[in-house]
């Protein structure tokens, strides 16, 4: 029983931390392609009728469109399974092409597969760029599991609306998608008798006339609307709302996430800046989910019960506020929110539980595991995780790649840096190259090299610890080895720990040594990029010791592992 609950927990772990997930499908660009901001952006005003029963939906939508786009045909994409009763001005169907909207929790590729997807046109009058929808039908995409072998036993819908509750993102094209700018919106929806129904940003679930009210409060990049026959609890923590959905009353497990919380939003708002919006609500979802969404998590109803969900996966959902939904990703450059959440959050999790070595040790084995036989790929590809793969390299070699930046820079410009990263990008997309250009700025120092190897270039180093002696001197002892890189192409220019434990003391910590020359041992060896690579670690050791270890730290799953190399005697 213990062995399926620790692998149903690690598909948990993985479905949970499923974020920012675009596909790799062309677009439609039907806008000008750029960094919307608030004032040119796309914005939306909805009106929401549904009826669970019949799993219809209704939409009345006023869309104000870029200035710009005045007396312009413009296109645009509806799931198919909506009709329009009336436009102004008109619209004709066209014949769909690939493409479609890829989005933060998932992408219009379900709809696609299904047919499911209708693409419109329409040329905006002279002097405006105001259009104006109304439309309706049944929504009730199926529940199906991914087909990713990793996250057997989770489903997911493109978007439903049935007696359960209300799942509606935009990949379900159920408002009418241009491109993938930012967009701002307002929306009105008529709650059913007991339901609550939720959206990002700002609002109201359910007020005294029994409608929802939200604003997006700023840029978002998709339009959400879920909920269902939903109990809620709140509480302030600090200037923002933490609210707790659940679909049964249970004030105790309501207590435990709105204590959480608090703590969380507390702690990000010292590390990072201040929390994006003003609420942040646990909502239960009526089937198994682990999404993200700005300002709410969607969290299946065995995930929130789980104790380990507060210390582990819910800690990741709230960072994703700051990282991928306050501060989005430019994904045509790469993800790197995932691997930033991943590190700032499960990371740092375990570091203050004094667990961080096992969890990067864990992170590289999965590397060493399942990235081969032509499966890497540079960090500038990510786009989202679809296999133990694209997993391994989008989340745990860019981790890694963070968890390097701190170790040479530092606590505090490393902090410091993001930040500011966090201050000017907030509300836009970031790349990369604006992290690099943060943390340059901070620390002063060239990190075009760091970011060449790590990110735009595949691969990671696979180190080995050779010709290790040990010889007897006046002083006491003395350690030689030579640590090579031995993985095939490219060698990489890199910092490694070296751990010399004795039986009476250890010896761990990093140097800035550079080149192949010997350094003391415990300290960290630079490694040049020329083949072969080659580093001598060498050290002299005081008092007795009849035998000792030495660790063989392995960017690809052998940090924190200590190997007997051999047994000295007096």
């Amino acid at each position: 029983m213990r062995t399926n609950m620790v692998a149903f927990h690690q598909r948990l772990t993985d479905f949970t931390h499923r974020r920012c997930d675009w596909r790799a499908i062309p677009l439609l660009l039907f806008l000008a392609a750029g960094t919307a901001h608030a004032e040119s952006a796309t914005h939306y005003r909805l009106d929401v009728g549904i009826e669970p029963g019949t799993h219809q939906l209704t939409v009345s939508a006023v869309v104000e469109l870029p200035p710009e786009f005045a007396g312009r045909s413009v296109e645009f994409l509806l799931t198919s399974a909506l009709q329009f009763d009336d436009s102004e001005p008109g619209i004709n169907r066209l014949p769909y092409e690939q493409g479609g909207f890829t989005g933060i929790n998932g992408s219009s590729v379900v709809l696609g597969k299904l047919d499911a997807i209708a693409r419109y046109r329409v040329t905006l009058p002279e002097g405006s760029s105001t259009l104006k929808l109304s439309y309706g039908g049944t929504v009730n995409f199926p529940l199906s599991s991914p087909e990713e072998e990793y996250a057997r036993g989770i489903i997911e819908t493109a978007g439903t609306v049935n007696s359960d509750g209300v799942y509606l993102a935009g990949g379900t094209l159920w408002y009418p998608y241009f491109s993938d700018e930012l967009v701002s919106f307002e929306l009105t929806a008529a709650a059913p008798d007991g339901w609550h129904l939720i959206s990002q940003g700002n609002g109201s679930s359910r007020g005294p006339n029994g409608q929802a009210h939200w604003d997006s409060g700023g840029l978002v990049d998709e339009i959400y609307l879920v909920g269902g026959p939903l109990t809620l609890y709140e509480a302030p923590a600090g200037a923002v709302e933490a609210q707790a959905y659940l679909r049964r009353p249970e004030p105790a497990l309501a207590e435990r996430y709105l204590t959480a919380t608090a703590r969380y939003i507390e702690m990000y708002r010292g590390l990072i800046g201040p929390y994006p919006y003003g609420k942040f609500a646990l909502i239960e979802n009526f089937w198994e989910t682990g999404y993200g969404m700005p300002s709410f998590t969607l969290l299946g109803p065995m995930v929130i019960r789980f104790p380990f969900i507060l210390t582990s996966s819910y800690p990741h959902e709230i960072l994703h506020n700051w990282w991928g939904n306050s501060v989005f990703v430019d994904y045509p450059t790469g993800n790197w929110c995932e691997g930033l959440t991943a590190y700032m959050a499960d990371h740092l999790m375990k570091e203050q539980a004094g667990q961080a070595a096992e969890y990067r040790r864990d992170t590289l084995k999965k590397y060493r595991d399942f990235v081969r036989d032509g499966r890497d790929f540079p960090l500038t590809e990510f786009r989202s995780r679809h296999s133990a793969a694209t997993e391994a390299v989008g989340y745990g070699k860019t981790l890694m790649g963070f968890h390097m930046l701190r170790r040479q820079l530092g606590d505090e410009a490393f902090t410091t840096a993001l930040a500011r990263f966090y201050r000017e990008h907030r509300g836009s997309k970031a790349s990369f190259g604006d992290i690099r250009a943060q943390l340059e700025q901070v620390s002063s120092r060239d990190l075009e090299p760091f970011f060449e190897q790590w990110v735009e270039l595949p691969g990671a180093a696979d180190l080995r610890l050779d010709a290790v002696e040990v010889r007897t001197t006046n002083s006491g002892f003395e350690v030689t080895g030579v640590l090579r890189q031995v993985q095939d192409g490219t060698k990489f220019a890199l910092q490694a720990p070296l751990s010399l434990t004795t039986a009476v003391m250890a010896f761990s910590r990093w140097s800035r040594a550079r080149g192949d020359r010997p350094t003391s041992c415990g300290s960290a060896v630079s490694i040049a990029t020329e083949t072969p690579v080659v580093a001598r670690a060498k050290t002299s050791v005081r008092g007795a010791s009849r035998c000792f270890m030495i660790c063989s730290p392995s960017y690809r799953g052998y940090i924190g592992r200590k190997s007997r190399i051999f047994a000295c005697k007096w």
